[in-house]
């Protein structure tokens, strides 16, 4: 393991500084109640000017893929005439499988046939895990329906190989060394070849694939970009628990706004890239858990911080994580989102490799790393000092001092808060519209009043589904202890 010293200590920050701001806040409430207040002040000060800055990026996001829903990108891609040409353009799609139902493999399977892009030109991978008992009656199910693309590769990951863990990183890169072997044993050029790694619920816009190609080509440093789709989970949204639809909403929401902000965009759940960068890189790591977004720094590393992503502008769709009742939905979203909240390890990961780096400037070093440990330290307070920190100073200050200047300043200052919020939820509410599918004939059309009560819900999901799972990850990394990976269960109720 290298720089075992170094590593330990950056798996200790992110949680240490998250405890600290939150501790220091209660212990501030108890002995400097008014020293607390001025920095409470300061806080929401700031967090409203981030909750104005978002929902600019939210709209601008939004802006950018309305205005460019009716293009023709098939078009585009078969006309683009630079160094490589759409002809050229050989498509792998890798679903990475363990234990999803089969009609949740078969929706993916048939939203893939419907894209516009030419089947033939495109290669299916189903990759599963021998641990999953039966794996292969499954798979050889999901190939009969598969016929009509150019391949269709069954690869089963074997349990127990040295150095990984239990994993979708693991199962892909198994996955992607077989399809290495294929692509050179039948003659392919690698170059040509672009991969997009999907989760087994991913079910791709029927542009995706056109859209990718026409980007490929028509970049010169395709080779140094991954290509990130907007996720949208929206393929059970019928049938999902309102709080459910609302935490879902609000990951497609978050990467709207990462997506405007080009600098830090990383990928994140399905993504594609070029097959001959992946190669070179060494594939996902095995042994981590956040192998959407590691995948991205170990391109940048690779190449010494000339790696971006790119933002496409169509989205896929994905399932909504729901369980058997209210209870396990509620605990299968908890486990999810601290799933996502582990993607702390790549603070670890990118400062351990960082430390050996000669070619990265120093500024971008540490640039990138603040970035990573800002968005995880907001991600692991915020929900507390809004909806438990704030309201006990305001209960405080009604008690000990009604008539002073500060409590009136906290005061104001929460309730503009309130109304961005109340603003903010408005534009999601309008923004939502657009990622809703055909509603199911058995499905009442009294649905879409739930879809705007719903987010009354916020306050109460904020509260425990907020900052908890992220404080929950950032506490077992400082503490030495692995979350393992939790497989998100998939279900259309």
């Amino acid at each position: 393991m290298k720089n075992p010293q170094i590593k330990r200590f950056l798996e200790i920050i992110p949680g240490s500084i998250s405890w600290f701001i939150i501790i220091a806040f209660v212990i501030l409430l108890i002995f400097r109640p008014l020293a607390g207040e001025i920095l409470l002040v300061i806080y929401l000060v700031y967090w409203s000017l981030r909750l104005l800055y978002m929902s600019i990026l939210l709209a601008m996001a939004h802006h950018r893929m309305v205005s460019k829903k009716n293009i023709n990108w098939l078009k585009l891609a078969q006309d683009v005439n630079y160094d490589k040409k759409f002809g050229d353009i050989i498509h792998v799609v890798l679903y990475t499988i363990y234990k999803e139902p089969l009609e949740v493999l078969k929706g993916s399977i048939n939203a893939l046939k419907r894209v516009d892009y030419p089947k033939n030109k495109i290669i299916v991978v189903l990759a599963g895990e021998q641990r999953e008992e039966d794996i292969g009656t499954k798979l050889d199910n999901i190939k009969k329906i598969s016929s009509s693309f150019r391949d269709t590769i069954i690869t089963i990951h074997p349990e127990n190989i040295k150095g990984e863990i239990p994993s979708k990183g693991a199962n892909a890169t198994y996955a992607a060394r077989r399809i290495k072997d294929y692509l050179n044993n039948n003659g392919y050029n690698i170059d040509n070849v672009i991969i997009s790694s999907f989760d087994a619920d991913t079910c791709p816009d029927k542009n995706y694939f056109s859209c990718l190609t026409y980007h490929f080509l028509r970049n010169s440093k395709r080779y140094r970009m991954s290509f990130q789709p907007l996720p949208v989970y929206s393929n059970n949204i019928y049938m999902a628990p309102a709080f459910a639809r609302v935490i879902e909403i609000g990951s497609t929401f978050w990467q709207l706004i990462e997506s405007m902000r080009y600098e830090k965009f990383v990928t994140f759940s399905s993504h594609s890239m070029s097959f001959k960068t992946l190669v070179e890189v060494g594939f996902w790591p095995v042994g981590l858990i956040s192998d959407d977004s590691l995948i991205f720094w170990k391109c940048f590393l690779k190449f010494n911080g000339d790696y971006a992503t790119y933002s496409l502008e169509v989205p896929v769709y994905m399932d909504i994580a729901v369980g058997r009742d209210y209870i396990n939905t509620i605990a299968i979203q908890y486990k999810q989102k601290r799933r996502w909240a582990w993607g702390v390890e790549t603070f670890v990961f990118l400062g351990v490799n960082l430390v050996e780096n000669k070619y990265i400037p120093l500024s971008v070093k540490l640039g990138k790393l603040l970035q990573i440990l800002d968005n995880h330290i907001n991600w692991a307070t915020w929900a507390v000092i809004i909806s438990l920190i704030t309201p006990m100073f305001l209960l405080w200050g009604r008690m000990a001092h009604p008539d002073s200047l500060m409590f009136f300043n906290l005061s104001y200052i929460n309730n503009i808060i309130s109304n961005a919020l109340t603003f903010t939820v408005m534009l999601c509410i309008f923004i939502s519209r657009e990622f809703l599918p055909p509603r199911p004939k058995s499905v009442s059309r009294f649905i879409y009043v739930s879809f705007v009560l719903q987010w009354l819900l916020i306050p109460f999901i904020s509260a425990f589904l907020g900052s908890m799972p992220s404080l929950d990850a950032q506490t077992r990394l400082m503490l030495g202890k692995n979350i393992g990976f939790h497989a998100t269960p998939k279900r259309r109720v």
